[in-house]
């Protein structure tokens, strides 16, 4: 008679990756609120979409990785966020060049970024056209694999360059305003559970990434903790303290992965 599983193979294998593909969707979600909110106010306000340009790129590079090891913990995690990621690019890319009040200080990081975002995503579809295209080739999975875990990782570096950005915002005006509670909770716990999965089946192309995306989230939730968040009016030099969810709406993406992969607010 064959072995039972144990509760922590049970736990490890499948409970983790279940919850993060939970996580990751909610995760991907955060921003729809905060988009929706500047759609109807006509303008992108202080959102910072910086993370939304690479997560387009950076799901169907995982998309790919799913196929090539095929797992779907993996696939699921990111099938959602490739979708959301479209809807967002599309929403934020529409008020960057048709608001009234185009006098951004981060106009011009959002115009690099539209280009990135484009270079990321044609990059990660000729990576998924390379793996199937010599997928009769014997080492066809482990070559692969190592080509495209590789890719999403090294996408990962543009992707990370947007949470490091306003943890130095945040450093040098000792203002965490720029820092979303909710999405900043979801990313550091969705970075564990995948962390814990990673270890148990021993990938650390999964491993990697989101060791850095729970570090990452540590650090900003110290941040969180030790300066007060507030909202300079423009224009002027008076600063509203802001406290829970009232700060929330006009905060944003930082990050989220898996993807993991992104800041702004769950609804």
């Amino acid at each position: 008679m064959s072995e039972s599983p144990s509760l922590g193979f049970i736990l490890a294998d499948y409970v983790a990756p279940t919850i993060g593909c939970i996580l990751s969707t909610l995760t991907f979600s955060a921003p729809i609120k905060s988009l929706l909110t500047a759609i109807k106010s006509g303008s992108l306000g202080s959102l910072n979409c910086t993370p939304w340009a690479f997560m387009t790129g950076n799901t169907i590079g995982w998309l790919a990785y799913s196929f090539i090891t095929l797992d779907l913990f993996v696939f699921f995690a990111n099938a959602p966020g490739l979708l959301i990621s479209i809807w967002l690019n599309t929403g934020a890319m529409k008020l960057q060049y048709y608001e009234e009040l185009v006098k951004r200080s981060a106009s011009d990081n959002n115009s690099i970024d539209g280009v990135m975002m484009q270079f990321h995503t044609a990059n990660s579809i000729s990576l998924g056209h390379y793996s199937i295209d010599n997928k009769s080739d014997s080492s066809w999975y482990r070559g692969n694999e190592v080509i495209v875990g590789v890719a999403v990782n090294i996408n990962l570096i543009f992707f990370y360059a947007a949470p490091l950005s306003t943890i130095a915002t945040v450093i040098r005006t000792k203002n965490s305003a720029s820092i979303h509670f909710w999405t900043m909770a979801m990313n550091t716990s969705n970075a564990f559970f995948w962390c814990v999965y990673s270890l148990a089946i021993q990938d650390y192309y999964i491993l990697i990434p989101n060791g850095l995306g729970f570090v990452f989230g540590l650090l900003q939730v110290a941040l969180y903790q030790c300066f007060p968040r507030s909202e300079v009016i423009e224009g002027t030099d008076s600063v509203t303290e802001l406290s829970g969810d009232e700060g929330d709406c006009t905060e944003q993406l930082t990050r989220s992965h898996y993807g993991n992969v992104a800041e702004s607010e769950i609804i």
